[in-house]
Formats: structure tokens, C-alpha cells, sequence
């Protein structure tokens, strides 16, 4: 659901961005009052398995589009909703400045679509459901429920943008607006399936990790190996499992075919377009070497978020070491 230059007007794309970041200002206020050397790294380690996963598509199997993971309302549960928004915020910068997946004019629109939906709204919709429905079941069913949402409401919130956008063209926005949603819709039970599934094994195997009414924040056992766990598995994923993912029109490309404006899009360079690395003297667009490209990028991409995390967790502890210093000292 990556929206590219052109598709949305620079006025719709500015008052997007302003909303998207407002709510990416208030996540890194929040963090900034209850930041740990915890924060940051499972933050990151979040991101890059987003990031990752996102490249894997899967097939809708009853329309001709593909969809893949989002993952605001598992970052949301795993690491908090201000930590997800901003970790959100950071996947989709690198997938648009690094691959141009997603425009820069409408990067404001991505965030706020994806990540403020996803993460800020996903995880409201999840705590109302827990506040009903107790036990893990409820921790469950709440996670699939808000994962479902959030992408049905992700593209509902696309198509007033574009609504906004075209209000004198000849687009037929009702019924763009139906096939938009019923793409969506069924991505969603994707998102849903996959969300519900990981947090279920993640109630098995790392209770401490899932947020659970009374847990406290930041209390997390044997964080080192986690976090090299959840590294490697990035790695993994972008490596060996993205190379080999479907391959095809996402649901907003597919809509954007059905209804004819996808010749809006406005090209623009980008290091490694299509998630693809140039192998010099090698036809890299189909077979093997092919797979060999995408997989280089996604480990240059998943190490990238990585990088982005570790300066941050360097800030975050000269941060914290002056916070300790003014209560030693009575500063």
C-alpha cells in the first residue's frame, strides 16, 4: 500500500504529512519519557523483521493482486504503540529513500496510512478488545481483529486522499473506492492470520514480550539473545525467504491498473529500485541471479534499519548517562 509520487495532490500530500507528523512528533516525546537502553534495540530488532517481512507478497487468491505484511499492529503489541509508530516511520523512509517504494511528496501519506493507523490505531482497537475479552484467546483474537482493521482502514483512509485529490477528474471513486477496500480486505485476513499466529507463539514461548495488562514496560528476560535472535531472523527472511515470495501487483497496484491511474506515478532514481541490487555484467532480471540481487538488497536494507538503530541506542545511552549524572548530582 506504498503510494508513489503523483498519485495523490501536493495539497492532500502536505496535510497528510502534517498529521503524520504530529503523530510521529508525540511517539518520539512519549519514548523520550520513558526511554531504556530496551527502548531502542528492540525497536530496531522490530523494524528489521518488519522490513523484511513486508518484502515477502503473498497471493489473494480470489483477485489477481498480492498482498504482504504491514506489521504496525504487532510492533504496537510487542514494543508499544509510540516505539511502533516511530519504527514504522523508519521502514517506510528507508523503503522510499533506498527503493523507491513510496514517493517523497507522499511519504507523509505512507506513515500516516501504515504506521499511525497501524500502530496508534491497531493497538486502541486491540486494548478495547482486551478490556472485554480476558486470557490469552482475547490477547489473540484482539491482535487478529486490530491487524484486520488497520489495513481496512489504512485503505479507506487512501481513498478519501485520492478522493481529495480528483474531485474534478473522471475517476469513478465509488467504485474504485469498492475494489480499494475489498483488496484490502482480504489482505487483511493475511495480516490478521500472521499477526494472530505470531503473537499466539510469542504467549507460548515469551510471555514477557506480548503487552499484557499488568506487565511492566520494559521487563524483558535474556534481552542480548533475543535481540540477536531476532536480528538473525531478519536476515533470514530478507536473505533466503523474500528472493523466493510471490511476485506480482500489490493491491493498490492492482487498483491502480483496474482504474487507470497508474500512469499518474512519477518515476524517480533510486540506489536499489525494486528491491533489486545491479550486478554489474550480469542480466539480473530473471533466474537465478535475479534472486541473488533481491536478496542482496534485502540484507543491505534490513542492515540499514539495524544502523539507524545502533546510532540511536548510542544517543540513547549519552542521553540516559546524563539523566543519571542530574539525579546523582541533584542537577
Amino acid at each position: 500500500m506504498h503510494i508513489a509520487d503523483g498519485i495523490l495532490s501536493n495539497e492532500v500530500c502536505l496535510g497528510a504529512g502534517l498529521l503524520a507528523a504530529g503523530a510521529v512528533g508525540l511517539s518520539l516525546r512519549k519514548l523520550n519519557d520513558t526511554v531504556s537502553l530496551r527502548t531502542v534495540p528492540l525497536t530496531g530488532m522490530m523494524a528489521a523483521l518488519i522490513f523484511a517481512a513486508q518484502m515477502v507478497k503473498f497471493p489473494l487468491l480470489v483477485v489477481p493482486a498480492y498482498g504482504h505484511l504491514l506489521g504496525g499492529v504487532l510492533a504496537a503489541i510487542v514494543v508499544g504503540p509510540w516505539a511502533g509508530c516511530v519504527a514504522m516511520a523508519l521502514v517506510l523512509f528507508l523503503q522510499m529513500a533506498l527503493f523507491a517504494d513510496g514517493g517523497w511528496m507522499a511519504y507523509g501519506a505512507n506513515v500516516l496510512n501504515m504506521g499511525v493507523v497501524g500502530s496508534l490505531g491497531g493497538h486502541a482497537v486491540y486494548s478495547l478488545i482486551r478490556r472485554h475479552w480476558s486470557g490469552p484467546r482475547g490477547v489473540i483474537a484482539g491482535a487478529a481483529i486490530a491487524s484486520w482493521l488497520s489495513v481496512v482502514a489504512g485503505s479507506a483512509l487512501f481513498c478519501l486522499e485520492f478522493a481529495l485529490s480528483h474531485r474534478h477528474a473522471e475517476f469513478n471513486i465509488s467504485s474504485l473506492c469498492a475494489v480499494m477496500t475489498t483488496f484490502h480486505s482480504l489482505v487483511g485476513v493475511g495480516e490478521a492470520l500472521i499477526t494472530g499466529s505470531l503473537i499466539s507463539y510469542l504467549l507460548t514461548m515469551r510471555p514477557d514480550l506480548v503487552d499484557l495488562p499488568g506487565r511492566s514496560a520494559g521487563v524483558v528476560a535474556g534481552i542480548s539473545r533475543l535481540l540477536w535472535t531476532g536480528t538473525i531472523a531478519a536476515l533470514v527472511i530478507a536473505a533466503f525467504l523474500a528472493p523466493f515470495a510471490a511476485d506480482g501487483a500489490d493491491a493498490l497496484e492492482a487498483t491502480a491498473e483496474k482504474f487507470e491511474f497508474a500512469s499518474l506515478e512519477k518515476e524517480r532514481p533510486a540506489p536499489l529500485p525494486d528491491y533489486e541490487v545491479p550486478l554489474p555484467g550480469v542480466s539480473y532480471e530473471t533466474g537465478v541471479w535475479h534472486k541473488v540481487s533481491v536478496s542482496l538488497a534485502g540484507i543491505l536494507g534490513t542492515s540499514a534499519v539495524l544502523g539507524i538503530t545502533l546510532l540511536m541506542r548510542r544517543f540513547t545511552r549519552s542521553k540516559l548517562d546524563s539523566r543519571e549524572f542530574e539525579a546523582t548530582h541533584g542537577g
